[in-house]
Protein backbone atom coordinates (compact mmCIF):
# COMPACT_ATOMS: atom_id res chain seq x y z
CA UNK A 1 0.00 0.00 0.00
CA UNK A 2 1.25 3.21 -1.11
CA UNK A 3 -0.48 5.66 1.58
CA UNK A 4 1.35 6.23 4.75
CA UNK A 5 -0.67 5.95 7.89
CA UNK A 6 0.11 6.47 11.67
CA UNK A 7 -0.43 3.37 13.43
CA UNK A 8 -1.76 3.88 17.13
CA UNK A 9 -0.66 1.71 19.78
CA UNK A 10 -0.75 2.06 23.94
CA UNK A 11 -1.50 6.12 22.87
CA UNK A 12 1.59 6.65 21.09
CA UNK A 13 2.18 7.32 17.04
CA UNK A 14 4.62 5.49 15.62
CA UNK A 15 4.95 5.79 11.53
CA UNK A 16 4.12 2.92 9.21
CA UNK A 17 2.53 1.44 6.39
CA UNK A 18 -1.08 0.03 6.99
CA UNK A 19 -1.31 -2.99 5.30
CA UNK A 20 -4.74 -3.68 3.24
CA UNK A 21 -7.39 -5.68 5.52
CA UNK A 22 -9.38 -8.65 3.46
CA UNK A 23 -12.30 -7.60 1.94
CA UNK A 24 -14.47 -8.99 4.54
CA UNK A 25 -13.34 -7.19 7.31
CA UNK A 26 -13.61 -3.56 5.23
CA UNK A 27 -16.78 -1.29 6.25
CA UNK A 28 -15.25 1.66 3.34
CA UNK A 29 -12.35 1.40 0.77
CA UNK A 30 -11.59 4.34 -2.17
CA UNK A 31 -9.00 3.11 -4.35
CA UNK A 32 -7.76 5.73 -7.05
CA UNK A 33 -10.47 8.70 -6.14
CA UNK A 34 -9.83 11.41 -8.12
CA UNK A 35 -12.09 14.75 -7.72
CA UNK A 36 -11.23 18.37 -8.66
CA UNK A 37 -14.43 20.98 -8.97
CA UNK A 38 -15.47 22.87 -11.94
CA UNK A 39 -13.24 25.12 -13.17
CA UNK A 40 -10.10 24.09 -11.35
CA UNK A 41 -7.20 23.10 -12.68
CA UNK A 42 -5.85 20.84 -9.96
CA UNK A 43 -7.07 18.11 -8.04
CA UNK A 44 -8.34 18.45 -4.72
CA UNK A 45 -8.37 14.59 -4.08
CA UNK A 46 -6.22 12.02 -5.35
CA UNK A 47 -6.23 9.28 -3.24
CA UNK A 48 -4.98 6.23 -4.31
CA UNK A 49 -5.61 4.12 -1.23
CA UNK A 50 -8.28 4.70 1.82
CA UNK A 51 -9.94 2.14 3.95
CA UNK A 52 -11.66 1.41 7.60
CA UNK A 53 -12.01 -1.32 8.78
CA UNK A 54 -15.34 -2.63 10.60
CA UNK A 55 -15.65 -1.87 14.18
CA UNK A 56 -12.70 0.53 13.89
CA UNK A 57 -12.29 4.11 15.31
CA UNK A 58 -10.37 5.85 13.07
CA UNK A 59 -8.58 10.02 13.56
CA UNK A 60 -8.42 12.25 10.44
CA UNK A 61 -6.40 14.80 10.83
CA UNK A 62 -6.15 17.87 7.96
CA UNK A 63 -5.78 21.17 8.37
CA UNK A 64 -8.10 23.72 7.02
CA UNK A 65 -8.45 23.77 2.95
CA UNK A 66 -6.87 20.14 2.57
CA UNK A 67 -9.78 18.42 1.21
CA UNK A 68 -11.48 17.19 4.31
CA UNK A 69 -15.13 18.33 3.45
CA UNK A 70 -14.91 17.42 0.13
CA UNK A 71 -13.82 13.56 1.34
CA UNK A 72 -16.73 13.81 3.36
CA UNK A 73 -19.38 14.61 0.59
CA UNK A 74 -17.83 11.92 -1.43
CA UNK A 75 -18.33 9.32 1.52
CA UNK A 76 -21.51 10.56 2.47
CA UNK A 77 -22.29 10.05 -1.94
CA UNK A 78 -23.49 14.13 -1.86
CA UNK A 79 -20.76 14.19 -4.94
CA UNK A 80 -19.27 11.85 -6.80
CA UNK A 81 -15.58 11.17 -8.18
CA UNK A 82 -14.69 11.69 -11.37
CA UNK A 83 -12.63 8.19 -11.38
CA UNK A 84 -12.46 5.58 -8.64
CA UNK A 85 -14.31 3.49 -6.78
CA UNK A 86 -16.08 4.20 -3.60
CA UNK A 87 -17.50 0.96 -1.94
CA UNK A 88 -19.39 0.88 1.48
CA UNK A 89 -20.61 -2.25 2.80
CA UNK A 90 -19.52 -3.84 -0.03
CA UNK A 91 -21.97 -1.40 -2.61
CA UNK A 92 -19.89 0.72 -4.78
CA UNK A 93 -21.07 3.88 -4.12
CA UNK A 94 -19.97 6.04 -6.93
CA UNK A 95 -22.33 3.44 -9.50
CA UNK A 96 -25.22 4.70 -7.64
CA UNK A 97 -27.52 7.49 -9.14
CA UNK A 98 -27.93 10.08 -6.73
CA UNK A 99 -31.13 8.98 -5.57
CA UNK A 100 -29.48 5.69 -4.44
CA UNK A 101 -27.04 7.68 -2.95
CA UNK A 102 -28.65 9.64 -0.94
CA UNK A 103 -30.70 6.17 0.32
CA UNK A 104 -27.77 4.64 0.94
CA UNK A 105 -26.41 7.57 2.87
CA UNK A 106 -29.83 7.56 4.99
CA UNK A 107 -29.61 3.85 5.76
CA UNK A 108 -26.09 3.39 6.38
CA UNK A 109 -24.41 6.56 7.74
CA UNK A 110 -25.09 8.96 10.84
CA UNK A 111 -23.30 12.53 10.92
CA UNK A 112 -22.23 14.58 13.92
CA UNK A 113 -21.76 17.84 12.72
CA UNK A 114 -19.46 20.75 13.55
CA UNK A 115 -22.50 22.96 14.43
CA UNK A 116 -24.46 20.38 14.92
CA UNK A 117 -26.94 21.16 12.59
CA UNK A 118 -30.09 20.72 15.10
CA UNK A 119 -33.40 21.89 13.81
CA UNK A 120 -34.89 24.67 15.80
CA UNK A 121 -38.10 24.27 15.45
CA UNK A 122 -38.53 20.76 16.05
CA UNK A 123 -38.85 19.40 19.62
CA UNK A 124 -35.46 17.40 21.45
CA UNK A 125 -37.41 13.85 20.58
CA UNK A 126 -38.02 15.26 16.68
CA UNK A 127 -34.30 16.04 16.17
CA UNK A 128 -33.09 12.59 17.32
CA UNK A 129 -35.49 10.38 15.19
CA UNK A 130 -35.36 12.96 12.39
CA UNK A 131 -33.24 10.74 10.46
CA UNK A 132 -35.95 7.80 10.70
CA UNK A 133 -38.24 9.75 8.93
CA UNK A 134 -35.81 9.13 5.99
CA UNK A 135 -35.01 5.51 6.40
CA UNK A 136 -37.45 2.70 7.02
CA UNK A 137 -34.38 0.87 7.77
CA UNK A 138 -33.16 2.76 10.28
CA UNK A 139 -36.79 3.36 11.66
CA UNK A 140 -37.39 -0.49 11.82
CA UNK A 141 -33.93 -0.90 13.65
CA UNK A 142 -35.12 1.79 16.62
CA UNK A 143 -38.77 0.05 16.76
CA UNK A 144 -36.46 -3.39 17.61
CA UNK A 145 -34.92 -1.78 20.10
CA UNK A 146 -38.15 -0.06 21.86
CA UNK A 147 -41.68 0.20 21.32
CA UNK A 148 -41.58 3.18 19.50
CA UNK A 149 -39.05 5.23 17.51
CA UNK A 150 -39.44 8.11 20.04
CA UNK A 151 -39.12 5.45 23.08
CA UNK A 152 -35.83 4.72 20.89
CA UNK A 153 -34.71 8.11 20.86
CA UNK A 154 -35.64 8.43 24.64
CA UNK A 155 -33.17 5.68 25.55
CA UNK A 156 -30.54 6.43 23.59
CA UNK A 157 -30.86 10.87 25.59
CA UNK A 158 -30.88 8.90 28.83
CA UNK A 159 -28.09 7.10 28.06
CA UNK A 160 -26.23 10.15 27.39
CA UNK A 161 -27.02 11.71 30.09
CA UNK A 162 -30.06 13.84 29.35
CA UNK A 163 -33.27 13.85 30.64
CA UNK A 164 -36.12 13.86 28.14
CA UNK A 165 -38.71 14.57 30.71
CA UNK A 166 -36.59 17.84 32.49
CA UNK A 167 -35.41 19.27 28.61
CA UNK A 168 -37.73 17.64 26.25
CA UNK A 169 -40.30 21.06 26.23
CA UNK A 170 -37.15 23.14 25.70
CA UNK A 171 -36.14 24.89 22.44
CA UNK A 172 -33.09 22.79 21.37
CA UNK A 173 -31.36 26.05 20.54
CA UNK A 174 -31.84 26.87 24.56
CA UNK A 175 -29.20 23.83 25.20
CA UNK A 176 -25.77 24.45 25.96
CA UNK A 177 -23.43 23.37 24.05
CA UNK A 178 -22.33 20.23 25.19
CA UNK A 179 -26.27 19.25 26.00
CA UNK A 180 -26.85 20.24 21.79
CA UNK A 181 -23.64 17.78 21.20
CA UNK A 182 -25.53 15.12 22.29
CA UNK A 183 -28.37 15.34 21.28
CA UNK A 184 -26.47 15.34 17.63
CA UNK A 185 -25.00 11.96 18.52
CA UNK A 186 -27.84 10.48 19.36
CA UNK A 187 -29.56 11.39 16.25
CA UNK A 188 -26.56 10.11 14.57
CA UNK A 189 -26.57 6.90 16.57
CA UNK A 190 -30.39 6.07 16.18
CA UNK A 191 -31.55 3.29 13.79
CA UNK A 192 -27.97 1.53 14.01
CA UNK A 193 -26.22 2.45 11.03
CA UNK A 194 -22.79 1.41 10.15
CA UNK A 195 -20.53 4.43 9.80
CA UNK A 196 -20.58 7.44 11.77
CA UNK A 197 -18.55 10.37 10.62
CA UNK A 198 -18.24 13.16 13.17
CA UNK A 199 -16.76 16.11 11.63
CA UNK A 200 -14.89 18.41 13.60
CA UNK A 201 -17.13 17.85 16.75
CA UNK A 202 -15.19 19.32 19.43
CA UNK A 203 -13.87 22.15 17.92
CA UNK A 204 -15.98 24.25 20.45
CA UNK A 205 -15.16 22.49 23.21
CA UNK A 206 -12.43 23.34 25.86
CA UNK A 207 -9.96 20.39 26.38
CA UNK A 208 -11.43 18.32 29.40
CA UNK A 209 -14.39 18.75 27.61
CA UNK A 210 -13.28 17.69 24.60
CA UNK A 211 -11.56 13.79 25.96
CA UNK A 212 -15.19 13.72 28.25
CA UNK A 213 -16.73 14.12 25.18
CA UNK A 214 -14.77 11.50 23.09
CA UNK A 215 -15.00 8.90 26.03
CA UNK A 216 -18.99 9.30 25.94
CA UNK A 217 -18.48 8.88 21.88
CA UNK A 218 -16.64 6.08 21.80
CA UNK A 219 -19.01 4.26 24.18
CA UNK A 220 -21.95 4.59 22.19
CA UNK A 221 -20.24 3.89 19.37
CA UNK A 222 -18.79 0.63 20.51
CA UNK A 223 -22.00 -0.38 21.87
CA UNK A 224 -24.04 0.45 18.83
CA UNK A 225 -21.12 -2.00 16.56
CA UNK A 226 -20.60 1.09 14.49
CA UNK A 227 -17.37 2.30 13.00
CA UNK A 228 -16.16 5.53 13.80
CA UNK A 229 -14.31 8.73 11.15
CA UNK A 230 -13.67 10.90 13.16
CA UNK A 231 -12.28 14.48 11.58
CA UNK A 232 -10.46 16.92 13.13
CA UNK A 233 -7.37 18.92 12.83
CA UNK A 234 -6.07 19.10 16.38
CA UNK A 235 -3.48 16.43 16.72
CA UNK A 236 -3.82 16.33 20.68
CA UNK A 237 -6.81 14.07 19.97
CA UNK A 238 -5.54 11.04 18.00
CA UNK A 239 -3.37 9.19 20.60
CA UNK A 240 -6.97 7.93 22.09
CA UNK A 241 -7.89 6.38 18.75
CA UNK A 242 -6.96 2.81 17.60
CA UNK A 243 -5.64 4.38 13.71
CA UNK A 244 -4.79 7.95 13.16
CA UNK A 245 -4.21 8.98 8.86
CA UNK A 246 -3.01 12.42 7.83
CA UNK A 247 -4.94 13.41 5.11
CA UNK A 248 -1.97 14.86 3.42
CA UNK A 249 -0.18 11.43 3.28
CA UNK A 250 -2.62 9.82 1.39
CA UNK A 251 -4.12 13.06 -1.00
CA UNK A 252 -1.02 13.53 -3.27
CA UNK A 253 -3.15 16.28 -4.76
CA UNK A 254 -2.12 18.19 -1.17
CA UNK A 255 1.05 19.05 -2.88
CA UNK A 256 -1.09 21.12 -5.42
CA UNK A 257 -3.26 22.78 -3.52
CA UNK A 258 -3.44 26.34 -2.01
CA UNK A 259 -6.72 27.06 -0.82
CA UNK A 260 -9.02 23.61 -1.13
CA UNK A 261 -12.13 22.96 0.46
Amino acid sequence: MSAMELDIANGDATPGLAHTPTNTSLLVSLRNVRFNWPGQEHDVLNIEEFFLREGERVFLQGASGSGKTTLLSLLGGVISPQSGTIRILDKDVTGMGHAARDKFRADHIGFVFQQFNLIPYLSLVDNVTLPCRFSRLRRDRAVSKAATVDAEAGRLLEHLGLDVSVLGSRPVTDLSVGQQQRVAVARALIGSPELIIADEPTSALDVEARFAFLDLLFREVKESGATLLFVSHDPALQSRFERSVRLSEINSASCHMGEGI
